[in-house]
């Protein structure tokens, strides 16, 4: 006999075998065991949740020979063509093939006649969402009033694309993902009794990446069974099989970008890409290790939560060495670079920016974070006192910018601060070097702010903002801060333009390159002298003879548009 894969051998034959649907189970056992039967069902959900299991269980239960009852026999000859797909009072419509209006014209046709051997005519519709507009609209009449002995089960995995009229007159139920846990426990059964021996954390690793799809977790297990014949499956089959990049990789690169090591992050992508593994994987799984970290150090003692690894130790070394802020800037990096690579000519490039970026992000400003890394600076200096000096030299303390609010918050003298401090820090050993004191931050100076903005805008005309730069080269930048940045415009037309959301995003973003931090752009008009003094005179503007033309309305509106002198060019002959 031909072999049958696994995930038809293990189809459930009754409600009590449908994994993870109790909702749906107990409300069709409770509704057959009434006698209330609706003529016409709605089963939505994502795929490999059962829908079509459950249409022919509703189907067996509806034309067994001790029926209607909540639990078929499965040995009786309905219950048995009906599995084997033989019965005659049981129709399976591919909506996706057979979707146009003859289809459901002949439908409409066989629905007249009598059943066969059971009592009800079952037709199962899947992939109801693929029939055209014209075919439901078909089907409208004879779904609303079928003949008493028909009952149609329409599946599908969108639901919102079949129109409003189908379902008023559908009773809807909608299929979950199955969790993990249940997964896990269906694939031990299965294993158990298909002569595999599988590792449970192969096991686990499988319905994690079956995604809540239990006939996808089914499948998995059959193709290890076919890697490993007669082995034991472990999780490092189950990884080489579907390309997984692995918990031990992951926290590798996990602690390379904490240290903010960006040679050893490099390597190991570059070797994770000799192996033949996918970036965009990798991305996926740094990802679902951040969501842990994050999820750990709000609540450690958490454990209802699915986690990406089990082992507590990694998680609570890890989790210390990032503030949750980086946490979530981490994710975000992540989550937007994996969305990106699915069209990036080259996704490794992507990769690369992403992973540097992370190793190279900014200190935060939040003090609380900032005391917790002076700490743990210390004691790991203190744990390897000749190491202090490399390190200090070889990754050097970001600049830490302090509002004002922040910095008032102390007010007492140097000398009682550091005696406060000392009082709350841990005892440091005596032949430990003290952490470098941070530097100031820059001032922001009249030179500064002319170097920024000049910045700015070679900025703008080396990435082609042409238009961009013609418009706010006639602003100058009054002053910066954490969260802003002042911009002057003489004439009023330049202003509006750049506060337009374009003009104000590339601007906003050009700056952030240049000063490393987010700023919002603030936009004033005055006529004050600009913060930017040119370095040379400009050249004497020739005499500006009487001409009508000059003094024309048209001209001088748009002089007080656009600010500026009118000057008359002599052509010369």
């Amino acid at each position: 006999m031909a072999y049958v894969a696994l995930y038809r051998k293990w189809r459930p034959q009754d409600f009590d075998n449908l994994v993870g649907q109790e909702h749906i189970s107990k409300t069709l056992k409770n509704a057959i065991a009434s006698g209330k039967i609706a003529h016409a069902y709605l089963f939505a959900g994502p795929r490999g949740t059962g829908k079509t299991s459950t249409a022919k269980i509703l189907a067996k239960s509806l034309n067994c020979q001790h029926g209607p009852t909540a639990n078929p026999c499965n040995v009786c000859p309905n219950c048995d063509k009906i599995t084997a797909g033989t019965s005659m009072d049981v129709f399976e419509v591919d909506a996706a093939s057979n979707r146009g209006i003859d289809e459901i014209r002949d439908l409409r046709e066989t629905v007249k006649f009598a059943p066969v051997d059971g009592r009800y005519k079952v037709y199962i519709i899947d992939e109801v969402h693929m029939l055209t507009t014209e075919a439901f609209n078909a089907l409208l009449k004879t779904l609303e009033e079928p003949p008493g002995h028909v009952v149609f089960v329409l599946a599908t995995t969108e639901p919102h694309k079949i129109p409003a009229t189908i379902h008023s007159r559908c009773q809807r139920y909608d299929f979950r993902r199955i969790g993990v846990r249940e997964i896990e426990q269906r694939l031990a059964t299965v294993a158990e009794h298909s002569g595999l021996q599988a590792a449970p954390e192969a096991l686990k690793l499988i319905a994690i990446q079956a995604d809540g799809g239990m006939r996808d977790a089914l499948s998995i297990l059959d193709q290890c069974a076919a890697l490993e014949s007669g082995d034991l499956i472990t999780a490092a089959h189950v990884r080489q099989l579907l390309g997984l990049i692995g918990h031990e990789w992951v926290w590798q690169l996990t602690d390379a970008i904490a240290e903010r090591d960006a040679h050893n992050v490099l390597l190991k992508l570059d070797e994770l890409i000799s192996m033949g593994k996918d970036v965009r994987q990798l991305l996926i799984e740094m990802a679902l290790h951040a969501r842990s970290l994050m999820l750990f150090k709000a609540a450690p003692s958490i454990e209802n939560i699915e986690m990406y690894s089990d082992d507590k130790s990694v998680l609570a070394a890890q989790s210390t060495k990032f503030t949750h802020q980086e946490l979530v800037e981490m994710l975000e990096v992540l989550h937007s670079t994996a969305n990106e690579t699915k069209w990036a000519a080259e996704p490794r490039i992507a990769v690369e920016m992403a992973l540097i970026t992370l190793c190279r992000r900014a200190a935060g400003t939040d003090i609380t974070a900032l005391i917790e890394r002076v700490t743990v600076l210390e004691a790991r200096l203190a744990n390897q006192p000749e190491a202090a000096a490399s390190i200090v030299s070889a990754r050097p303390v970001q600049p830490i910018s302090i509002s004002p609010k922040q910095a008032s918050v102390s007010p007492e003298p140097p000398q009682q601060q550091q005696q406060s401090s000392r009082q709350e820090r841990p005892s440091v050993p005596a032949k430990a070097t003290a952490a470098p004191p941070l530097p100031e931050a820059p001032s922001s100076s009249i030179g500064n702010l002319n170097e920024i903005w000049a910045a700015v805008l070679k900025e703008l005309l080396t990435s082609g903002k042409r238009s961009v730069h013609a418009c706010v080269m006639q602003g100058h930048l009054t002053a910066l801060t954490d969260s802003q940045a002042m911009v002057r415009f003489a004439a009023s037309f330049p202003k509006e333009r750049t506060e337009k959301d374009d003009y104000r995003a590339i601007v906003e973003k050009t700056l952030a390159q240049i000063t490393g931090q987010q700023v919002k752009l603030i936009c004033s008009l005055g006529q004050d002298t600009p913060v930017a003094k040119p370095t040379a005179s400009p050249p004497p503007v020739p005499a500006v003879q009487s001409d009508p033309g000059i003094n024309h309305p048209a001209v001088k509106q748009a002089q007080m548009m656009f600010g500026g002198t009118v000057t008359k060019v002599k052509e010369e002959n």
